[in-house]
C-alpha cells in the first residue's frame, strides 16, 4: 500500500534582490512560509528502479522530473556511504498535482524535498536534515526550504536559512490566473537600481522584530520580481488589480509569478473573495485557494 504524503506549496511574503553574482545567479534575502495546501505524492518503496506518475500533462514522467532526480540523488548517496549494504533500492512515485505549475508556488521543489524526507525516514534516517538539505541544494535553490518547513528567511540563492518565529496568523488566498512565466526571464530583466532603493525598510522593522515576538508581516510585503513580471506579461497587472477590489490587508505576487496572494485577518472577508473568484473562473485555467499560513514547525517532517 502506498504512503500518501502533503507536499506543500509555499508563497514568498517578501523577496528582496540584492546582488546578480558572477554565475549568472542572483543573491536574494527572502521570507518564505509553507502554506497548508499542497500535493498529494504516494510512495511505494517495494518496487525495483525509480520511477514517477503524475496527473498533470505538463510534468514529466521520466528522469528529468526533479522527484527521479531527487530519488536517484538520495540511492547514489545512500550507496556511496554503504548505508545500502549493497542493495540498489528503488521507489514509485505518484504525485496528484494540486500545486498549479510554474506558479511561483514551489511544487516542483517541494515534491522533491518530499522524497528527500520519505525516502530518508523509510530507510532508517541515515542522513541528517543539514546533509539531505545539501543534496536538496543540488536539485533547486528552494529544495533546502522545503527540507526546513514551516516558515523561514533565506539568503544567498536561498539556501542560507534561518528560523522566523512565529508568523501572525492570516487567512490567505491564492489566485494563479492559468498561465506561467519564464523564472530565468523574469530575473534577467529585473532593475537592480530600482530594488536597491527598497529593501531599507524592511530591514529597519526586522530589526525590532525579536525572535519571542509574533512577526505581522503585513508591513514587510514587497517582491523585487513583480515590476520586471508585470513588465514583461501584459496580464499580471490586471490579476492584482481584480484581487485589490477586496480590500485585502495585504496583496503581493509570489516568487518570479505568475500567482498572486491576498491576506486577511478577517475569516469572512477572505471567505467572501474566494467565493466571488471562484464563480469567476469557472470553466477557464484560472485556479483559486483558500489557505493559511503551515501551523506546523517542520511539515513536512511530521509523519
Amino acid at each position: 500500500m502506498m504512503e500518501q504524503v502533503l507536499s506543500p506549496a509555499k508563497i514568498n511574503l517578501f523577496l528582496h534582490v540584492t546582488a546578480r553574482r558572477n554565475d549568472g545567479y542572483h543573491e536574494l534575502y527572502t521570507l518564505m512560509t509553507c502554506l497548508d495546501f499542497g500535493d498529494t505524492v504516494g510512495f511505494d518503496i517495494n518496487v525495483p528502479g525509480v520511477s514517477v506518475a503524475c496527473d498533470h500533462p505538463d510534468v514529466p514522467e521520466d528522469g528529468s522530473n526533479l522527484v527521479c532526480r531527487a530519488a536517484n540523488l538520495f540511492f547514489d548517496e545512500l550507496s556511496r556511504t554503504g548505508a545500502s549494504r549493497g542493495v540498489r533500492p528503488g521507489v514509485r512515485v505518484v504525485i496528484n498535482k494540486v500545486i498549479p505549475v510554474g506558479a511561483g508556488l514551489g511544487g516542483g521543489s517541494s515534491n522533491a524535498a518530499t522524497t528527500l524526507l520519505v525516502l530518508n525516514r523509510r530507510f532508517g534516517s541515515p542522513f541528517s536534515r543539514d546533509a539531505l538539505m545539501a543534496m536538496g541544494l543540488r536539485l533547486g535553490a528552494d529544495v533546502p526550504f522545503f527540507i526546513h518547513g514551516g516558515a523561514a528567511f533565506a539568503r544567498g540563492v536561498g539556501e542560507k536559512l534561518s528560523d522566523c518565529g512565529v508568523l501572525r496568523p492570516y487567512h490567505v488566498v491564492v489566485f494563479f490566473p492559468g498561465f506561467n512565466v519564464s523564472t530565468p526571464l523574469v530575473y534577467k530583466n529585473i532593475d537592480l537600481a530600482l530594488t536597491k532603493g527598497q529593501n531599507s525598510n524592511n530591514n529597519a522593522l526586522l530589526n525590532e522584530h525579536g525572535m519571542g515576538k509574533e512577526l505581522d508581516i503585513k508591513g514587510l510585503l514587497q517582491n523585487d520580481l513583480e515590476e520586471a513580471a508585470c513588465r514583461l506579461y501584459p496580464d499580471i497587472p490586471s490579476v492584482k488589480e481584480e484581487m485589490a477590489e477586496f480590500f485585502p490587508d495585504g496583496l503581493l505576487m509570489t516568487g518570479s509569478g505568475s500567482s498572486f496572494f491576498a491576506l486577511f485577518s478577517d475569516g469572512s472577508r477572505a471567505e467572501q473573495a474566494y467565493d466571488t473568484l471562484t464563480e469567476k473562473t469557472k470553466a477557464t485555467d484560472k485556479q483559486v485557494f483558500l489557505t493559511s499560513f503551515a501551523t506546523a514547525g517542520n511539515n513536512l517532517q511530521a509523519f
